[in-house]
Order: structure tokens, then C-alpha cells, then sequence
């Protein structure tokens, strides 16, 4: 009987893990930068742009590990159920 080492659920568990983080650091950062009145408030405006725009890279690359890790818990139950 052979054994079959995976790294496919591990993987997927982290990916996820590290989506969950960013987008909790995002929103935290986005929560913590509000006034009285619900805005965000920047010291200028240049830090507006480079803070959204870094923001906005990140929150994709967090989302696209959530997919990525998504992807591969489906791979790993198709192989599975194949076995």
C-alpha cells in the first residue's frame, strides 16, 4: 500500500490564513484612519494616493489568495473523492 504525501490542503490553509490576515490589517487601518464623520482623513493628499493605491494592490493580491486557496481545497477534495 503506497502512502501519498500532500501539500495540497496545507497550502490551500495557508493561502486563505494569509487572506483573512490582510484583509483584517486593510480594514483595521481603514477603521482606525476614520473621524467623527465617517471619512477617512490623510495628512496630504499624495499620502491619499499612494496609501489607497498600495491598499487597493494588496487587497487584490489577498483575493486572489483566497481563490487560489479555494481552488486548491477543490482540487484536493475532486482527488479525493477520485481515490
Amino acid at each position: 500500500m503506497k502512502t501519498q504525501h500532500s501539500y495540497t490542503i496545507p497550502c490551500a490553509m495557508i493561502l486563505i490564513a494569509l487572506c483573512l490576515f490582510i484583509r483584517y490589517t486593510i480594514g483595521r487601518r481603514r477603521f482606525n484612519r476614520r473621524g467623527v464623520t465617517g471619512l477617512q482623513q490623510f495628512s496630504s493628499y499624495h499620502r491619499l494616493v499612494v496609501t489607497t493605491t498600495i491598499e487597493l494592490i494588496l487587497m487584490i493580491a489577498a483575493n486572489l489568495c483566497g481563490l487560489a486557496g479555494l481552488f486548491l481545497l477543490a482540487v484536493a477534495g475532486i482527488n479525493h473523492l477520485k481515490l
